[in-house]
């Protein structure tokens, strides 16, 4: 009874802390302003999103594809920000932190009641809470879909947990519903069926029942697929309705060829994975290049990512949780991986908000291991662990400081990327917006020079080339404009408008 109260106060005690520490560190959000970078598309310009819930927004967040997204209970979250604090940027961040503080707890619940290794499992909560590339997730309001889905995908795994240990057709019918309500959040974690099965693997045991796992009866791979059929459905259906959502807004890119998309699949895994482990240089966009990753880089990431999975497939038996670890975060990174092409974005740091928790269980299993192997002290490992985790703490704060407001984050986006077109385009637009006309003029110019073609840019330099009566360029820039999109209505407005001053 004692040792069991002991165990139930460190459950609370790292729960308590993983809280506190999340919340504490995130809190400088609080103070942010929304950004020029979706956020009034999304929120404070969207009057769908402005007039609250009414049952006019409540049918429009359900039959609408907008932004190239159907998500209705993001939309409804919005609304419910915008019913309790209006357009006070600080209650909606409030909200998305709040989201990410209970996500990171669940995410403790979940392993810690798995494995009955609370250390272990609070370690990949910290790692999963503090880590820099999810501030990306957390910071920027108009992402709410990230914490939302994911809220929803971690209580889905509470519940799934819950079924496996005492199966019954309530329970199982509680998973499903939850699922739903995540993929009606985000269809990204349309993966879900497949970590369902990984976990059945490892920490859940499900596949055999003999002592060592040696025995893997096939009738029990097919019960547990089979236990998976409704899921996959739905995750199929949800599927084609995004890309065909996709396709039908204008979401999906075809300035890439099928085999160029194809050569950047595993350099991007192993971007993401060197972004995890050195997270520097981090931005809100990251434009393409504009030439293919080198034949030797595809190799020589295809090489690793094999590597990789020889030596987690060999270790299966005796290291069971990279299996699941290293499967986790390839499946659930594939809907965004880059085999269809959505936005102008090479990779993004909010992708990897779900799939990373695959990597943290490696590494902090893999490393626990490791140290139990060559026998160290416990106090050793606490102790570097500790360290580690306040240098992720100083490296995340750093960059929660950069989404402070819009010129914060875009003028960083500049400095660490090359040719961000994107950035450029929208620091100029706020820069515009508080009456520095010149310094919107170059961030302008120069968007158009790292992409000519960018139709976005090209009319704002124009429109600006207008206010500013300096027609003859702005007829240049619209027509260039007209040329990529010929039916861009502010290009030909814009004509018109200098046509009449002749």
């Amino acid at each position: 009874m004692n040792m069991q109260l002991n165990g139930q106060k460190l459950d609370s005690y790292l729960l308590g802390a993983i809280a506190l520490v999340t919340l504490a560190v995130f809190s400088p959000v609080l103070w942010h302003e929304f950004v020029n970078f979706d956020d009034s598309i999304i929120i404070y310009a969207n009057p769908h999103i402005k007039s609250g819930v009414t049952f006019n927004s409540l049918y429009w967040a359900f039959t609408t594809v907008y932004e190239t997204n159907w998500i209705p209970l993001t939309w409804i979250s919005h609304m419910l920000d915008v019913q309790m604090f209006g357009m006070h940027a600080a209650g909606h961040h409030l909200t998305s932190v709040l989201f990410h503080v209970t996500n990171s707890v669940l995410l403790f619940l979940f392993f810690n009641k798995a494995t009955r290794a609370p250390y272990r499992s609070a370690a990949v909560a910290f790692l999963f809470a503090l880590h820099p590339l999810h501030v990306q997730s957390v910071a920027w309001a108009a992402e709410r879909k990230d914490v939302l889905s994911a809220f929803f995908w971690l209580l889905t795994l509470n519940a799934y947990l819950g079924y496996s240990e005492k199966r019954s057709m309530a329970r199982y019918v509680t998973v499903i519903l939850l699922f739903c309500l995540g993929l009606l959040s985000k269809p990204m974690i349309v993966t879900l069926p497949a970590v369902l099965l990984l976990i059945d693997w490892w920490p859940l045991g499900r596949y055999t029942d003999a002592p060592d796992g040696s025995v893997i009866p096939a009738r029990t791979v097919v019960s547990l697929f089979l236990e998976k059929i409704p899921f996959f459905l739905l995750s199929a259906g949800t599927a084609l309705i995004t890309v065909l959502a996709q396709r039908n807004s204008g979401g999906i890119v075809t300035d890439y060829t099928f085999l160029e998309r194809l050569s950047r699949i595993d350099v991007s895994y192993i971007e993401y994975l060197e972004k995890t482990f050195w997270p520097g240089r981090l931005s809100v966009f990251y434009p393409f290049v504009g030439t293919p990753p080198s034949s030797l880089l595809v190799a020589g990431s295809l090489l690793a990512l094999l590597l990789i999975l020889m030596t987690v497939v060999l270790s299966r038996k005796r290291y069971p949780f990279l299996v699941t670890g290293w499967l986790w975060y390839v499946v659930t990174l594939l809907p965004v991986i880059g085999l269809i092409q959505v936005g102008d974005h090479s990779i993004a740091d909010r992708y990897t908000y779900l799939p990373l928790i695959g990597i943290f269980v490696m590494m902090v299993w893999g490393v626990s291991q490791l140290a139990e192997g060559w026998r160290l002290p416990r106090n050793v490992l606490g102790i570097t662990s500790a360290l580690l985790l306040a240098g992720m703490i100083c490296v995340t704060s750093l960059e929660i400081s950069h989404w402070k407001n819009s010129f914060t984050l875009l003028s960083h986006a500049v400095e660490v990327t090359e040719k961000n077109w994107l950035a450029l385009n929208n620091l100029g637009q706020a820069y515009l917006n508080v009456g520095r006309v010149d310094d919107a003029l170059w961030c302008f110019s120069e968007a158009v020079k790292a992409k000519p073609s960018s139709v976005l840019a090209l009319v704002n330099l124009g429109a600006l080339y207008v206010f500013k009566q300096e027609y003859d360029r702005a007829r240049l820039v619209l027509s260039q404009a007209l040329n990529y999109e010929p039916n861009n209505e502010k290009a030909k407005l814009l004509l018109a408008v200098m046509a009449q001053q002749k």
